[in-house]
């Protein structure tokens, strides 16, 4: 069975919407990525764990075309970005996802690469939510690797694994190693550090949200240690996302909705 909506013919798209499929609309961004990794990490990683997902989900999962783009403001003083302003993307991901409800689609996850993406992705779902009878989620899909993570992780917490780090590149090492220079990869960099209240990191942020300008705080445009990647520790990241992407769009399948319901003081009409 198809598991790219693109290879879909329109009775087919409406078949799958009928039969219950969860579509995934994967969401990254192009921005660099240090020394030692190409600008499209974001890409790369997010859209082959869902196309994965998709392929082994046997007919549960659709995952749409990517989004390539993301809101990476932050990130402009580094060649090798391009940015979507903050409005833009949030109604340009609201749109896609209400096009597939207007399908007949109910069960919808945005699955983002970004950082910086994942309180858009957040807002943009919860606008489905709120004005249509789907079901919209959002997720980052490092968060679904964080088991094998906890196993694997040598990097110090936190900012040991944030941007260009031991978490990206050893994904990128095992899904396409001959595009990773691991001769230009550099030591450790925490620019996001700044005391106990302000750090980043993939695996837990501090209680206080900073996001500087990056050229600001770094010369290599990293953050952690890349050092630390190996292919063997990437494939076990992967494979933890992509188990628990199905795992999860099963159980949102399952999901039954309540029917709406209004507690407030209703006036009666004479």
């Amino acid at each position: 069975m198809k598991h790219l909506y693109r290879q879909l013919t329109w009775p087919e798209a409406r078949d799958r919407a009928q039969s219950g499929a969860v579509i995934i609309i994967p969401v990254a961004a192009i921005e660099q990525h240090g020394f030692h990794l190409p600008i499209d990490v974001d890409n790369v990683l997010v859209e082959y764990v869902t196309e994965e997902a998709a392929q082994r989900s046997e007919g549960a999962i659709l995952v749409a075309p990517m989004i390539h783009y993301g809101f990476n403001e932050h990130n402009m003083g580094f060649p090798g970005t391009i940015t979507i302003r903050d409005t833009v993307f949030v109604d340009f991901c609201e749109d896609v996802a209400r096009s597939f409800v207007r399908q007949g689609y109910d069960r919808i996850i945005f699955i983002n690469g970004h950082g910086s993406n994942q309180m858009l992705c957040n807002l943009a779902a919860r606008r489905i939510n709120n004005t249509t009878s789907a079901l919209c989620a959002s997720a980052a899909h490092w968060a679904l690797a964080k088991p094998a993570v906890d196993k694997l992780r040598e990097a110090t917490y936190p900012g040991g694994m944030a941007h260009g780090c031991e978490f990206e590149t050893a994904m990128y090492l095992h899904i396409a190693p001959e595009l990773v220079d691991m001769t230009k990869a550099t030591p450790y960099e925490t620019p996001s550090e700044m005391g106990q209240f302000v750090y980043d990191d993939l695996f837990g942020s501090g209680p206080v949200n900073l996001v500087n300008r990056w050229s600001r705080i770094t010369e290599t445009g990293i953050e952690g240690d890349p050092t630390l990647a190996t292919a063997e520790k990437g494939k076990a990241f992967t494979e933890c996302s992509i188990r628990n992407l199905i795992m999860f769009c099963r159980e949102f399948r399952a999901y039954v909705t309540p029917p709406d319901r209004n507690f407030n003081h209703q006036v009666k009409t004479p």
